[in-house]
Formats: structure tokens, C-alpha cells, sequence
């Protein structure tokens, strides 16, 4: 059976020798970074007081000596290890010394090793480093042998007095900062309705207001603990004692450290919680990562001093040990105990999200969260056990700037998350004035907000990376290289977001041209030409944007412009006709020749104009049929709605109505026009003509009726009811064409009634009445 669960014995244990190796070399980057920074220097009063502390003590001054035999000097009487720039310095020399044909076959050496060799020699390096990490654990758990041997023996009194001490100055801090806790949340319960529905940027607001309060409640605390440790124990003359100031430090951090997770979980606003979590679940993470802290902040930077200044310092390892190792075991017990019911939780949430990617993103995250939270405990443990004196350090400000830096990555991304959801909400009467003004914006601004909101997620990941010593994000950032390209990416962004603006207003005020008020009516003409302008407008703000960012970018954009030129020339030479639909188009604009909604006869159709670009013009006839005709083949525009119309009226009579009688009766049928529902488009009286024609059946008499535009073809429809109403009435004909059919006589029949013909003359009597009809045709 443990034969078949080798492969993933030697993988884990890869991973975790890894782990360890990174780990390491973490904590010399950042622990190098400090020491060369200087900020965070001990005094020199304090370095000879723990120099004494560690001589006085016989397990720690053997220690030392074991560190001082063990030391390895330089050959040549070196009075100290190398520094890194000597040791890069003695290889430098050797390479411009030593020939060539020695550096050839080193090189060729070490290029011909065998991966096998590689590797054996990779592992044996990871085999040392985890003898190195057993061997630490051993002497941190030394402490404990020598209390029970009796080497090392606790000063009780000392003890007793540092107790006194440092809980007198934690219990009076605690009570003020409970007390100013119990007035934070009273007031807060006055708002909670205010904050319940008030709007995102109300309640982003009302948390950085509470939180902000909430850590001044910390610091009036450790304000109070400071008086009180100045008016006890010899008054002000004495001062703060060392292990007073230690307590309220760790009061202090701690107490900030636990603002960060009430601003994250909320578990008495929840109405400000950011994260997805319902009330139970943000109580109970609250509560146990709180826990953790309190017990890190006071063990490491309370628990551990006390028992190096009042016992021994391999107490203090001892201890710093201890407190490390469980709170990396009760941590990690947490994260497995809730593994699967934070996965559930966190792809729950990702069902909710809007964008399909960042579903994706967070479901796949929710599989492997724990595997993360493993790799970030177990690394600070290690960190801690390789590096005990200065771990806390760097522990405490890697994970300090990582929570602020998720909690800012995290606020930014949930403010541009609800601005994307929600959309931009203009003020009424702005909604009102240029009702496109908010679909414009939510079509562009949340596109641009996912833009935002993914290069913060960037941004926090590689400031996380450069944080613990994976990457060097931010020096690359101060760097000249980083400067200028950061520099010019910027400007491009800026070249973008002020053409950006500019098409906005050019737009708005489109709008509000195109927006009709009391007073002033938009024309189709004014419209056509407004949205001919939008169109252009959008074009070249688009080219120049993108020319300008080019060129911001570093992009010579004289070639483009040339290129494009050169372009242009050829689709003009290529594309003639279509330059002449534009050309003639524009001057058609220009002349207000076609407007949309005119009834128009362009390249022999007519129709009703739909829509009008600037190379073609869409009709739809009567028939509903719509036709695209391009300007290239209009030769002449008919336009039957300018200024004003008429209808030209032609009536039939026959020849013998009296034409004065059919006048009256067109006058009376204009009158009865007149008292209809037609009377508002006739915009003049009826202009009578009089006979215009002597047709082959009917006499034309022709009547004009002016109009509004477009109201020609109902006014001529109503008044031809009211003509026939009035002829029917005064008994007026209107005559139609008529045909009148002669029928000839067949050849038989002419010589049939040939012959009865001289019969009859010859014998009267013998002739039949019948005789007389005309023969049948149909026989």
C-alpha cells in the first residue's frame, strides 16, 4: 500500500522543499533590504545591552561560542566573512586573468553535467536545508530542557513585577477602548438606516468614516494605557518602563490589525460589508482571525520580550516558537475544517458576477484557495523559524502592506463593480435636457471601468509579488525605463479619455439642437445635416485619437499619415463612383434639396425618405418596396413637399352639361371641403382654371388646391368624395368612354335573302313571316 503513494510522497515533498527554499530567500531579501535601509537599525545602547543579556546567560553565551568556532574565516588572514560585492569582485579579476582555455572547459564542464547530477545535487542542497530547519527546531525547543534540568531557573519576583506592570497599563487601555467601542456603535445604530439604503458612494463613505473612528478608539486606548503607565510606578519621574512600552505597542498594532478585519468583515455593520459574507459567517472569520492576531501580536511582541528580559533568552526562543508553531497549526486546522464551505460560498458569489470572464475566474480560484492559504502559512513559518530575531519584522510588514494593499485593490474593484452593474445614474432634470447623454455613457464608462478594473487586479497582484520578494515591481516602477513607459502609457490613456470627453460634450450638444422646445421645432433638414455632422465628427475625433496615442506611445505616425495618404489617393482613383456619391451628396445636403421624411422622385423612383447618409438615400414606396439609390445616379431631385403643395383637380363633364353649372358644383364640393377636418392643410381658396381640354368623350374643367406639404394627396382624395357627392346630387354626368359594335352580314345569308327576294316579288304569297328574320349567326 505505501509503495503506491510514493510518487505523491516525492511530490509534496518537492513542493514543500521548495516552499522552504523561497521562504528563505524571502526573508534575506527583505531582512538585506532593512539592514541596508538603516531606518530600522537598533541603537547602540541597545545592542550592548543585549550583548550583556546574551553573556550573562550560559546557554546563550555557549551558543555564541559554538557560532564563533563554527565561523568560517578567509584564507589570508581575512578578518571577517566576504561580502557579496568582494566575492563578485574576486570573480571579476579571475575572469580578466585567468585564459581562456581554463574558462572554455569550466564552462564546458558545467554545460555537459548531467541533469541527473543536477538534480542529486539540487536535492542535496534541499536535504541540508531541512537538516538546517530540524537543527533550529531542536535548539528553539532547548528551553524547555533547561528549565526542567534546572540550568536555567525563573526570578519569581521578577516575574510577579513585570506582570504588574504590564497588565495594569493592558487593562486600563482595554477599558478605554471598550468604552470608546460602545460609543462608536451607539452612534453608528443612529445611522444604520441611512447607511441600509442609501447609495454606494454613501455607504464607501460611512465605512471609511466608522473604520477610521474605530481605529481612533485603538489609539485613544493606547493613549490611556501611556498615562496610566506614567502615573504608576514612580510617577512621571520614572517614566515608561521598557516592558510597559512593549504591552501598549502590542496593544496598539493589534488593535490595528483587528481594525483591518472588522473593515473587511463587519460583523456589527452589515450594511457596510464588502465581502459577499452573510452575518454568522463574517462573526465567526472575524472572531477567529482576531484571535490569531491578538495571539501573535501579544505572544511575539509582548510574551517573547518578557521572557528574554525577565528569564533568559533561550526562554524567549522557546517561546517564540511555541507561539508560532500554534498559531500556524490553529490556522491551518481553520482553513481545513472550512475549506468546503468557503469553496461553496465563493462559487455561489461567482454566479452572481456580470462578466463571464471574471465568473470563470473566481469559480476556478474557489478549487485551490486553501492551497494558497497553506503556502502563505507554511512560508511564514519557515520565514520565522530561519530568521527568528528579525521574522516578526518582516512578517508583520509583508502581511501588513499585502491586507491594505488587497483592501484597496479589493474597495477599487467593488466601487467600479457596482458602478459597472448598477450603470451611471444622471440627475433628473440633466436626464431630461439630453435624455442620449446616459446611454451614451453607460455604453462606453462600464467597458472602461472593466479596463480599470482589471489592470488593478494587475497592479495589487505584482505590488503582492514585489511585497514578498518575488518580483521588484516598484523599483522597476522608479526605474527610468518603468518611469517612461508607465509615462507614456499614461499620456495615451489621457489623449483617449480627453477625446473621450470631447466627442461626449460635442454630442450633448448635438442633442440638445436636435431636442425640441416651446417655441422652436428641429426641421428634418436640421436633423439630417446634425446627424451628417455626428457621424464626421465621430471619424475624425476617432483617426486623431488614435494618431495622437500612437504618437504618444513612441510610434512615428509620419509614415501612417503617409501610407494613409497614399491610400486615400488610390481608393480615390479606385473608387470614383464613390467619391462622386459623396460629392454629390454633401452639395445635395448643402442645397437642402432631400430631407428625411420628404416625398422625393430621385433616379425615377418615388418614395418616402427614410434615411439619408452622405453617399445614398433609402426610400420606400408606396407599394412598401424600399429602394437604396446612390447620389452617383441622380441627375434631378423632385421634391413634392417645399413651403407649400397643391392639388390639381381635373373633372370630366359630357358636352351637353352646362360647364357654368359644373363650376358651381366644383365650388360647392371646395365649400363642403372647406367645413371638414381638411380645412387646416388647405392653406389658400380654390383657384378654378376653367375648361382645359375637349376630350373624345367629356369636357375637362381643372380646379387647383394649395396646401401644406405633404397634405396634397389626403386634401385630393377628400375632395373627389365631395365632387361625386355633389354631381350625383345636381344630376351632372360624368362621362366614360363608350364603344358601339356593328355586326356585318355573312355571304350565304346576303344570297339566301337574294333569293327570297325575287320570290317574293314573283308570288307575294308564298313568302313566310319568318322568312323576313334575319338568319341565326350561331347556325
Amino acid at each position: 500500500m505505501f509503495a503506491k503513494f510514493r510518487p505523491v510522497l516525492a511530490v509534496c515533498f518537492f513542493a514543500f522543499a521548495t516552499l522552504g527554499l523561497s521562504a528563505v530567500s524571502v526573508a534575506q531579501v527583505q531582512s538585506s533590504n532593512s539592514q541596508n535601509s538603516g531606518s530600522e537599525a537598533p541603537s547602540a545602547e541597545s545592542a550592548r545591552q543585549a550583548l550583556i543579556d546574551l553573556l550573562e546567560d550560559p546557554r546563550g553565551r555557549q551558543v555564541l561560542i559554538e557560532q564563533l568556532e563554527a565561523l568560517d574565516l578567509p584564507e589570508g588572514g581575512g578578518t571577517g566573512p566576504q561580502t557579496a560585492a568582494e566575492a563578485r569582485s574576486q570573480r571579476s579579476d579571475a575572469a580578466d586573468t585567468g585564459s581562456a582555455a581554463d574558462l572554455s572547459q569550466e564552462s564546458e564542464t558545467q554545460t555537459a553535467a548531467p541533469f541527473a547530477v543536477r538534480l542529486g545535487e539540487y536535492t542535496q542542497v534541499i536535504m541540508d536545508d531541512f537538516v538546517a530547519v530540524w537543527d533550529r527546531v531542536g535548539r528553539s525547543l532547548s528551553g524547555i530542557s533547561l528549565l526542567a534540568d534546572g540550568t536555567i531557573t525563573i526570578d519569581r519576583d521578577r516575574i510577579t513585577t513585570a506582570m504588574l506592570q504590564v497588565g495594569l497599563v493592558l487593562i486600563a487601555a482595554m477599558v478605554l477602548f471598550k468604552l470608546g467601542q460602545w460609543i462608536l456603535v451607539t452612534v453608528y445604530r443612529k445611522f444604520d438606516m441611512t447607511a441600509r439604503y442609501g447609495g454606494w458612494l454613501t455607504r464607501a463613505l460611512m465605512l471609511v468614516v466608522t473604520t477610521a473612528a474605530d481605529a481612533a478608539t485603538v489609539a485613544i486606548g493606547w493613549g490611556g494605557g501611556y498615562a496610566v503607565a506614567l502615573l504608576s510606578f514612580g510617577g512621571l519621574e520614572s517614566g515608561v518602563t521598557l516592558l510597559e512600552s512593549l504591552a501598549l505597542n502590542a496593544f496598539l498594532i493589534t488593535g490595528l490589525l483587528k481594525v483591518g478585519l472588522r473593515f473587511v468583515f463587519a460583523p456589527e455593520r452589515p450594511e457596510l460589508r464588502l465581502l459577499p459574507f452573510d452575518d454568522p459567517s463574517a462573526v465567526y472569520w472575524c472572531a477567529r482571525l482576531g484571535f490569531v492576531v491578538s495571539w501573535l501580536g501579544y505572544g511575539i511582541m509582548l510574551a517573547v520580550p518578557v521572557a528574554n528580559l525577565s528569564i533568559s533568552f533561550v526562554i524567549g526562543n522557546t517561546v517564540r516558537f511555541l507561539v508560532t508553531v500554534f498559531a500556524a497549526l490553529y490556522v491551518l486546522t481553520l482553513v481545513f475544517r472550512n475549506q468546503q464551505k468557503v469553496k461553496a460560498g465563493i462559487r455561489a458569489y461567482s454566479e452572481g458576477l456580470s462578466s463571464e470572464i471574471t465568473k470563470r475566474t473566481v469559480y476556478r480560484l474557489a478549487g485551490f484557495w486553501s492551497l494558497v492559504t497553506y503556502v502563505y502559512i507554511l512560508t511564514v513559518l519557515i520565514v520565522w523559524l530561519f530568521r527568528p530575531f528579525d521574522a516578526v519584522a518582516i512578517i508583520m510588514r509583508s502581511t501588513g502592506l499585502s491586507i491594505l494593499t488587497i483592501m484597496g485593490g479589493m474597495l477599487l474593484s467593488l466601487t467600479m463593480t457596482r458602478a459597472i452593474t448598477g450603470g451611471i445614474r444622471l440627475p433628473e432634470n440633466i436626464r431630461e435636457s439630453l435624455p442620449a447623454l446616459q446611454g451614451r455613457l453607460n455604453a462606453f464608462v462600464p467597458r472602461i471601468l472593466k479596463i480599470f478594473r482589471f489592470a488593478v487586479f494587475v497592479i495589487t497582484l505584482l505590488i503582492l509579488l514585489d511585497i514578498w520578494g518575488v518580483v521588484s515591481f516598484l523599483s522597476w516602477v522608479q526605474s527610468e525605463g518603468g518611469a517612461d513607459l508607465i509615462g507614456r502609457y499614461s499620456s495615451a490613456f489621457l489623449v483617449l479619455l480627453v477625446a473621450f470627453a470631447i466627442w461626449l460634450a460635442v454630442m450633448a450638444w448635438v442633442d440638445l439642437r436636435l431636442r425640441s422646445r416651446s417655441g422652436y421645432v428641429v426641421t428634418a433638414r436640421e436633423r439630417t445635416l446634425f446627424q451628417l455632422f455626428r457621424n464626421a465628427f465621430t471619424v475624425v475625433v476617432m483617426v486623431m485619437a488614435a494618431l495622437l496615442s500612437l504618437s504618444e506611445l513612441g510610434i512615428d505616425i509620419g509614415p501612417l499619415i503617409a501610407g494613409a495618404g497614399v491610400v486615400g489617393l488610390a481608393i480615390s482613383f479606385g473608387a470614383q463612383t464613390l467619391v462622386k456619391d459623396i460629392i454629390t451628396g454633401a452639395f445635395i445636403q448643402i442645397e437642402n434639396a432631400i430631407n428625411e421624411g420628404d416625398v422625393v422622385t430621385v433616379g425615377g423612383t418615388t418614395g418616402t425618405v427614410e434615411r439619408l447618409t452622405v453617399r445614398s438615400v433609402r426610400l420606400r414606396d408606396l407599394d412598401g418596396t424600399t429602394h437604396i439609390v446612390p447620389f452617383s445616379s441622380v441627375d434631378m431631385v423632385s421634391n413634392f413637399m417645399r413651403d407649400f403643395s397643391y392639388h390639381v383637380a381635373v373633372i370630366g363633364v359630357a358636352y351637353d352639361t352646362d360647364i357654368r353649372k359644373a363650376k358651381a358644383a366644383l365650388e360647392e364640393a371646395f365649400r363642403r371641403l372647406k367645413n371638414s377636418d381638411f380645412a387646416r392643410s388647405i392653406i389658400g381658396d380654390l383657384e378654378m382654371h376653367g375648361v382645359t381640354n375637349f376630350g373624345a368623350s367629356a369636357i375637362d374643367i381643372r380646379a387647383r388646391i394649395k396646401t401644406l406639404p405633404g397634405d396634397q394627396w389626403g386634401v385630393g382624395r377628400a375632395y373627389n368624395e365631395f365632387v361625386k357627392d355633389v354631381f350625383d346630387e345636381q344630376d351632372i354626368e360624368i362621362p366614360f368612354p363608350q364603344v358601339t359594335y356593328h355586326a356585318a352580314t355573312p355571304p350565304a345569308a346576303a344570297d339566301l335573302i337574294a333569293q327570297k327576294k325575287k320570290r317574293s316579288k314573283a308570288d307575294p304569297s308564298s313568302v313566310k313571316p319568318e322568312d323576313d328574320a334575319p338568319p341565326d349567326p350561331d347556325h
